[in-house]
């Protein structure tokens, strides 16, 4: 039986840049109409810990709920890498987990030679701008539950210049 639905492309396919490459442009015109609205010159980074606060590039278990400053977007794209043999789902949510958007199998992932992927899903709707919060949580079946998954989100973050490898929330 083949695996139906959303599931994850991992480099060696075509079909992994091409994805990013969609999800770059959104990030692009996120970034052209914050610029034209408010002024501002505007950057677009790959996710790194700093944006959220954090130290090391790994995922911690459990929920992770963030508030976006104003002027900035978050858009998640797949695993940069994911090295957790234990990690197999992360569940995405509006607010303060009101409602809930998806779920990423990501367990495939650790067995692709890469070790990273792009979901293959609507995108779209995993898209957070200024003053957005949202919520994921990042399951493992280790046991004892790890505090943290060797994992770590591959996304774009749109943000003010003057904002560069800086905190883009506000909780």
């Amino acid at each position: 039986m083949a695996l139906q639905g959303p599931v994850f492309a991992p480099p060696h396919r075509d079909e992994f840049y091409a994805i990013i490459g969609e999800r770059y442009r959104e990030a692009r015109a996120e970034a052209i109409k914050i610029a034209s609205q408010k002024g501002i010159q505007m950057l677009i980074e790959f996710f790194k810990p700093s944006h959220f606060g954090w130290t090391e590039y790994k995922l911690p278990v459990g929920d992770t709920q963030k508030t976006l400053k104003d002027n900035v977007a978050f858009l998640p794209v797949g695993l940069a890498y994911m090295d957790d043999a234990g990690f197999d789902y992360i569940k995405w949510y509006d607010g303060n987990k009101t409602t809930l958007i998806g779920e990423w199998f990501v367990k495939p992932v650790y067995y692709f030679r890469e070790k990273q992927g792009v979901y293959k899903g609507n995108l779209r709707q995993y898209t957070w701008k200024g003053s957005e919060t949202f919520t994921f949580t990042v399951h493992s079946t280790t046991s004892p539950t790890p505090t943290y998954v060797t994992a770590w989100l591959l996304a774009f973050v749109v943000l003010p210049k003057n904002m560069q490898d800086s905190l883009i929330t506000t909780s």
